[in-house]
């Protein structure tokens, strides 16, 4: 379900420039705003980012590759001053960090009870990242219009789908979230999704019929699976020294099979 072609193809098709395709909204001079908005602009933007202890989710030099951790503000009072150093135009900061809370740290029992399943042995994301996807199969066509309430259904759109390498039970993957899309004139549609917590496939809830466009014959398509998730904790363990060994060893030992920069 993914085509060919380079980034900047995918993200023209998106109507994104070469920096929004670097996971950066648009970027300009600060507006004027004044002091009562700017106040209100701050506590959300704190509350999306957890008081500052998710910077994973500020738009803060996304934009320049990837961000050293120990950079990253870690308090209210250096996310604040982040937010005013940064020539990130306010309400898309704004925008930007709620989607990305939203995909990365989903409110406990938030989630659907069932969401339509992405299998893509071949391209397997990790929580946080980010990518493109051209989506030209029926039963993938069928998840998009069901994630972006395309096909007109009266409940709101969720956004959401599961992401995973396997179509069978146990299977480990993501909740994947939607940001942007574009329908093409050939039917196929472009997206650019967030990887989210990752997630264990529980059971499968029901499996959707497709259809060839245009009711041709032929052979049985793929059905789309939709499938019940159970969410996998990957918070930080309280020995935050224990872990960081533990995550030294397994780069050392990574290091001896695959040559690392």
């Amino acid at each position: 379900a993914v085509s060919g072609g380079s980034r900047d193809d995918q993200a023209a098709a998106l109507g994104l420039g070469r920096e929004s395709a670097s996971h950066m909204p648009c970027s300009r001079a600060p507006s004027a705003l004044s002091s009562e908005v700017s106040r209100v602009l701050y506590r959300a933007l704190l509350r999306a980012c957890d008081n500052g202890r998710r910077p994973e989710c500020l738009p803060m030099g996304a934009a320049v590759g990837p961000v050293d951790a120990a950079e990253l503000p870690r308090s209210a009072r250096e996310v604040v001053a982040e937010i005013r150093r940064s020539s990130v135009e306010s309400f898309a900061a704004l925008r930007h960090t709620s989607e990305c809370a939203r995909a990365l740290h989903p409110p406990p029992g938030s989630l659907p009870a069932s969401l339509p399943a992405f299998i893509l042995p071949t391209c397997t994301l990790l929580p946080g990242e980010r990518a493109d996807f051209t989506l030209f199969e029926p039963r993938y066509l069928a998840l998009a219009r069901h994630a972006l309430g395309l096909d007109g259904d009266a409940a709101p759109p969720d956004g959401r789908y599961a992401h995973l390498p396997d179509s069978a039970s146990g299977a480990v993957g993501t909740v994947t979230s939607i940001l942007s899309h574009q329908s093409l004139s050939d039917g196929q549609v472009v997206v650019r999704v967030l990887a989210g917590p990752r997630a264990r496939l529980v059971r499968t809830s029901r499996l959707e019929e497709v259809h060839r466009p245009g009711g041709e014959g032929g052979p049985p398509l793929p059905p789309l699976q939709h499938v019940a998730l159970e969410t996998l904790a990957d918070e930080p363990g309280e020995d935050a020294a224990a872990d960081a060994a533990l995550a030294r060893e397994c780069l050392e030992r990574l290091a001896k099979l695959v040559p690392l920069d």
